[in-house]
């Protein structure tokens, strides 16, 4: 039997098509919630086909403030730590943990303090700077030494943690699981209907960008002189909706008429609103190997990036430089549509190769 805990949406997205591969396979699953994020979690489930929450380890909350997010960290220790817990009675051999959030290293520390063994989907991926992504570059180097082995989304990955004199086993998926879940969106494209007009998507929500006061003023500003030369859907995370509410610009972004700020949405309506924008302006992983996978121009709001998907291609380090960020709107709104060649249709599928490997295991 094997554990797969899962706490943020990015976390489900990802694993949504390990989950539909393992099914496929037979191999038998408890699919967990850790309580870390609530808000949409239930309509993912739904759109992905998977099958309900086994259990939930603590109660499920949107923990989007430091005091919420201490409130839920004490909580899934006090109930996940003791022999009564049900991660003890589930007679797991495997837990597959994921990427980088705080649910990551909390679900894997469960699992060896229950005698299971624990596989890092997603491993590798490094910065190699402690502060940028903060403390996501801390999450993926703490989880790697307590990993029994890995899934690496390619070969340079696989590299970072053979660097590092790990003797665990490293199995190279060639891409990121998000290939597998990115085709399932594209599969079920409802044919949305999104006008004639071009538009740039905005996606803004890590932590070091909305706790930084200058640099969110700094994001912001960038955001209201993009709109200038296309129409921009900022797509607001629960974070970042309440950093606004707390802030000058939500009154500045409600009264531009050429920025639209739109709820968060599923997922398939996500990645057809990414397929048919010129550009997205994002701090997301995830959004960067979704772009890349679609042809689809990205401009990532950070100094350094743990990933390699799109650099030099599609996708631009923004470096809070507003001279890169000019050069690459322009750049950007000049080229054809999916002039950039997608890697969609390969015929690499990750989440198989897991689902696979696990079964010989078992």
């Amino acid at each position: 039997m094997i554990l797969i805990p899962i706490g943020t949406k990015a976390q489900l997205i990802k694993m949504a098509p390990v989950m539909r591969s393992l099914d496929r396979e037979g191999v038998n699953y408890d699919f967990v919630l850790t309580g870390q994020h609530a808000e949409t979690m239930m309509d993912l489930i739904t759109v992905f086909g998977l099958k309900k929450p086994a259990y939930i380890l603590a109660p499920i909350i949107e923990a989007n403030t430091h005091q919420k997010l201490r409130q839920w960290l004490v909580r899934i220790l006090k109930d996940g730590l003791p022999k009564s817990s049900p991660i003890s009675q589930g007679n797991y051999q495997y837990c597959l943990v994921h990427g980088d959030t705080l649910s990551t290293p909390i679900a894997a520390l469960l699992a060896k303090r229950h005698s299971i063994k624990v596989a890092h989907i997603e491993a590798g991926l490094r910065s190699f700077n402690i502060f940028h992504p903060f403390p996501e570059e801390l999450v993926r180097i703490g989880v790697s030494w307590l990993a029994d082995f890995h899934y690496s989304p390619g070969a340079w990955a696989s590299q970072n943690l053979k660097l590092k004199g790990n003797a665990k086993p490293i199995i190279n998926t060639i891409e990121n699981t998000l290939l597998d879940s990115v085709r399932i969106a594209l599969e079920n494209d409802q044919q949305y209907q999104e006008g004639n007009t071009p538009y740039a998507i905005a996606s803004i929500h890590r932590y070091e960008n909305i706790s930084n006061e200058k640099r969110f003023n700094f994001i912001m500003s960038q955001i209201m002189d993009i709109s200038t030369q296309c129409p921009v859907r900022f797509v607001l995370h629960p974070a970042t909706r309440e950093k606004l509410s707390h802030s000058h610009w939500q009154e500045k972004l409600l009264s531009s008429p050429r920025i639209s700020l739109v709820p968060r949405m599923d997922y398939i309506k996500f990645i057809n609103l990414i397929n048919k924008s010129k550009l997205i302006i994002t701090d997301g992983g995830s959004n960067q190997e979704e772009c890349h996978y679609l042809g689809i121009p990205c401009l990532i709001m950070r100094k350094h990036t743990e990933r390699q998907e799109g650099i030099g291609s599609n996708a631009v380090l923004a470096n809070y430089d507003p001279q890169i960020i000019q050069n690459f709107v322009k750049n950007a709104l000049s080229i054809s549509a999916h002039s950039i060649k997608p890697i969609i249709n390969s015929e690499i599928y990750p989440s198989d190769t897991i689902a696979k490997h696990l079964k010989s295991l078992l």
